[in-house]
């Protein structure tokens, strides 16, 4: 009689019952059992996805413990910090100071936070000197938030940093004249800002989700992306020549949809990507991936806003554009002759308004009220909305 239990003593049995017995012995008991195999795949699959978290962790806790010499008082440290900013910030808001603005980065670590133009549709310009345009300034990054508020950043190098709002130069003139290197970011040689957003670290979220161009995606809980950005190590992508393309605050309980520059998407459960990350999306040839949006699938008010970088905005609704069960489906067209630049979440039941930068500098406030929100895709209707090249756009 063999020593060890059956393989699948119940037909609901779990693949991590098989990482408690021998090796070999499994391997030659699944020789002829196709099924058993699938299974003790999974339940490996599953321990080294498990390790690999636990080793970035580490990683990045045993950096942290190198920058502060050994002492135990980074984390001492850190949390008085947050309680001065925190008490500074109730202050602020109490006095009416903490006031809403768009923060403006250059893939250079440039920043300024220009002052939130008046929720209505107008054209503002961004000012800058003939001799560097803001076309010469993208790939560049913008988000809605407050003065008070927070950003982070992520780099080519797959590097985290949390950047205080205090530390961009605030510009009441939309004036990139006042933008100066961002404190805190130390850009190494050939290094770039490749995304940011916005974020209360007083209040953060309990996830954040991190996509790359090629469309490898993953979730990091909030206490790790801390670590991560106070230590400054970086993470491993499983490929070369993959960067960052967009960061966020995520929920397990969502799904994220994925938009390329081919004007492709595809959406699928946030709960379904393993803890080291995976392939979110199947490209197209000579595709990428340019944004992606966390979506409420239980809200059924809910829709996308699609802007495209020829100046053309249309809203469809999330109920049209339905999930996979699991990421790495193969990816789908969103319109005709669309070119991908950004897309938001947004709800039917209040005003929302965003700001889309074009090529030239001006700055487009445009209302989401009224404009028409298509079934699906095909039923798509694009409003021009600029005649110039988009190159950045946020919700503000």
């Amino acid at each position: 009689m063999s020593a060890f239990p059956p393989l699948r003593p119940t037909p609901k049995a779990e693949p991590r019952q098989y990482l408690d017995l021998d090796l070999t012995w499994l391997t030659n008991e699944a020789r002829n059992d196709p099924a058993t195999a699938q299974q003790i795949v999974e339940a490996f699959a599953e321990r080294v996805q498990t390790l690999q978290r636990q080793t970035d962790e580490l990683r990045a806790d045993n950096a942290l413990l190198k920058r502060s010499g050994g002492q135990q008082t980074t984390v001492e440290q850190v949390q008085r910090l947050k309680a001065n900013l925190r008490d500074m910030r109730n202050l602020a808001v109490r006095k009416g100071l903490d006031q809403d603005v768009i923060s403006m980065v250059s893939f250079m670590g440039h920043g300024v936070q220009l002052a939130a133009p008046a929720p209505m549709e107008q054209t503002l310009t961004v000012v800058t000197s003939p001799e560097e345009p803001v076309s010469t300034l993208k790939p560049i990054c913008l988000t809605g938030g407050t003065w008070f508020g927070s950003l982070m950043a992520v780099t080519s190098n797959m590097r985290l940093s949390l950047v205080n709002g205090l530390s961009l130069r605030y510009s009441a003139m939309l004036d990139w004249h006042d933008a100066r290197p961002i404190m805190g970011l130390g850009l190494g040689r050939a290094e770039r800002v490749e995304a940011i957003c916005s974020l209360d670290e007083l209040r953060p979220p309990h996830d954040m989700i991190l996509v790359t161009r090629q469309g490898w995606a993953r979730v990091m809980s909030w206490s790790h992306i801390e670590t991560m950005a106070l230590s400054g190590q970086s993470m491993t992508l499983p490929g070369t020549g993959d960067t960052p393309v967009w960061l966020g605050p995520g929920d397990a309980d969502g799904d994220l949809l994925l938009l390329t520059r081919a004007g492709r998407w595809t959406r699928f459960p946030i709960g379904m990507m393993p803890s080291i990350g995976c392939a979110g999306i199947s490209l197209e040839q000579g595709d990428d991936v340019v944004c992606a949006v966390v979506l409420d699938k239980h809200n059924p008010a809910g829709a996308v806003w699609f802007v495209s970088a020829d100046g053309a905005v249309f809203a469809i609704a999330s109920a049209g554009l339905p999930a996979h069960k699991k990421p790495g489906a193969k990816s789908t067209a969103v319109a005709r002759k669309y070119v991908g630049l950004a897309c938001f979440a947004v709800t039917t039941r209040k005003t929302e308004f965003a700001a889309l930068l074009s090529n030239a500098g001006d700055l487009h406030v445009v209302s989401m009220k009224g404009l028409p929100i298509a079934s699906k895709p095909a039923d798509a209707q694009p409003l021009q909305v600029s005649g110039q090249r988009l190159i950045a756009a946020t919700l503000i």
